[in-house]
This record gives C-alpha cells, structure tokens and sequence, in this order.
C-alpha cells in the first residue's frame, strides 16, 4: 500500500528521526559484534510503529561469522521486526541468507526520467542549469538516483549554482561529443595525421585517455544501433545534430566494419589499463584503427571488393 505522509510513522521517516527505523552501513560494520548488538536491540518492541525496522545498507560486505550470527535471527525473526537488506552485489550475499528472505530487484530508472527529476531539484533549489549538462549527469549516474544525487550536489558545487555542459564535461572527465564524432569520422576514413591532431586537441581540453577509450566504445556501440534501427539508439545525450551524424557514419560503415572497430577498441582498453603512459597508448590504437578501419572484411575479401565498392578483380 501507498504511504499516507501524513501519519506520525511516515512524517518521522521523511524527516529522518523515526526511532524504529534503523539503518546500519555494512560498508563501515562489518563484524559479528556489531550484528550481535543488532541482534540484541531486535528484542525489544518498537516505540511508536507497528514495527521494528533495521535496513542493512551494502550487505554484501558484512564477513562469514556476520552473517552466520543473523542466520538464527532470520529463521525465527521477532514478530515485530523486519529486516531490509539492500546490496548491489546480490551474488556475494551467502544463499543460506537469500533462501530466507524475500527478493526485489530494483530496475535502474531511465536518464529521461532521472534528468526530469534533477531539473525539478535545480528549480526548488534556485540553480541555474543548462539541459544537456543535466542529462550527462543522468547518464553518468547510470540509473541510479543516489549516484545522480552526489553527480548533481558536486556539479553545484563545483559550479557555483550554475550548472553548465563545459562545467559537467570537466567534472565527470568527459570529452565533447561534437568533437568525438568528429574524431571518429576522421579514424574511419584513415586519415592518421588529422586524427592524432583531434585526439591531443581533446587532451588539452581536459579529457582523459581512459574516458575517451569508454566513450569511442559508446559510440561505436551507438553507432551499431543505428546502423540496425534507430529506434535502438535513443539516447537523451545526443542533439538532433549530432544524431544526425551519426546516422550518417552508420549509412557509410558495414556491420562488420563497425565490430572489427569495437573489438579494437575493448582489446585497445585492456592495453591501456596496463600501459605506462596511457596517453601514448590511445594514440597508437587510433593510428591502428586508422589503418585497420577501412580494410575489408573475410567475406568480402572472398567475395572480391572492399566495403561492397570495388569491383572484382578480373584473373
């Protein structure tokens, strides 16, 4: 049933000082001791609630004798009490303890829907904003709203009140998408030169070689769904004109193409992660890609042309 907030329960909760509901990082508690007092505490009824509640936050974290100590507790729980265990790791959790209990998985919320949500904030609290750097903020929080939360409390911060796109793109580490394009575009069809250029003009304004790597394989990935149905590729970051790019790179690039790009890339990425100079590292994959792009595929090796527009080769 829907909370009416207006009783004492659902006021006290939203104001944060119910003394029935208990909530304990698992992050920070993670012995059998600090479930022992919880264990201990359980036994007595609640205050003003009809129930007892403790929320166990990242309960993944709490150690083996942890979790043996609350086996007991949840074969024979108090009848005034419930537990509620949240985690992101549901594989860490023992299945001694999932078998007792029962499972919610949470879907991750839509960056449309998260963008609205953040605006709306923006508005009651008095921040200025610019729309597109509210929705790099939704993807970046990746369908959850406390990541979203802390992305927007640091982009106000960081802005003054004044959350602008050129301010979120630095925050978050991220490159301009108009520009990435571009570079995409000029890796394709093999220019090394001008492509090597693109890249280090990226690096001067701030972006970093790790985040570019994730954001080419995004737009590869993009790029891809495209290619297929443009109904796959909705994405609340891209402009009307950068769409229209796109759609123009996937009309000029074959499926096969676009997969040698990708697994390029992710082999390109693990380099990375253990290359000492990560920047020198990206820029010889972009020299690869450069050369390797616009070769042709095994079947159209066999079949004779390159990209469907050479004509076979007469014996």
């Amino acid at each position: 049933p829907e909370p009416c907030g207006v009783c004492g329960s659902c006021t006290s909760i939203a104001q944060d000082h119910a003394l029935d509901v208990i909530e304990i990082d698992a992050a920070s508690r993670t012995g059998v001791d600090d479930i022992r007092e919880i264990i201990e505490a359980s036994r007595y009824k609640a205050v003003a609630a009809r129930y007892k509640i403790y929320i166990i936050d990242e309960v993944h974290m709490l150690s083996k004798s942890a979790f043996n100590a609350l086996l007991k507790t949840l074969e024979e729980p108090p009848a005034h009490v419930k537990f509620i265990f949240a985690t992101t790791e549901i594989h860490k959790v023992p299945p001694t303890i999932l078998s007792r209990c029962v499972r919610f998985d949470l879907k991750r919320i839509e960056s449309a829907t998260l963008a609205n949500y953040f605006q709306e904030l923006c508005k009651k609290e008095g921040v200025t904003y610019e729309e597109e750097g509210i929705r790099l903020i939704a993807k970046a929080a990746e369908g959850s709203v406390r990541d979203g939360l802390s992305l927007l409390d640091q982009a106000i911060t960081y802005g003054s009140s004044n959350v602008t796109t050129a301010q979120v793109r630095e925050m978050l580490g991220l490159s301009d998408q108009g520009a990435l394009l571009d570079l995409f575009h000029i890796m394709m069809e093999g220019n090394i030169k001008e492509a090597l250029e693109k890249l280090r003009c990226l690096y001067q304004e701030g972006a970093e070689g790790l985040r570019v790597m994730e954001e080419l394989l995004d737009l590869t990935h993009w790029v891809q769904c495209l290619k297929i149905s443009s109904e796959l590729a909705q994405d609340i970051e891209i402009t009307v004109e950068k769409r229209q790019k796109g759609l123009e790179l996937a009309a000029s690039l074959s499926l096969p193409t676009l997969t040698r790009v990708w697994q390029i890339l992710l082999k390109g990425f693990e380099e990375m992660k253990r290359a000492p100079c990560p920047q020198k590292a990206l820029e010889v994959l972009v020299i690869r890609l450069t050369h390797l792009a616009p070769l042709p595929s095994l079947v159209e090796l066999l079949e004779g042309n390159e990209e469907g527009s050479f004509e076979k080769k007469k014996s």
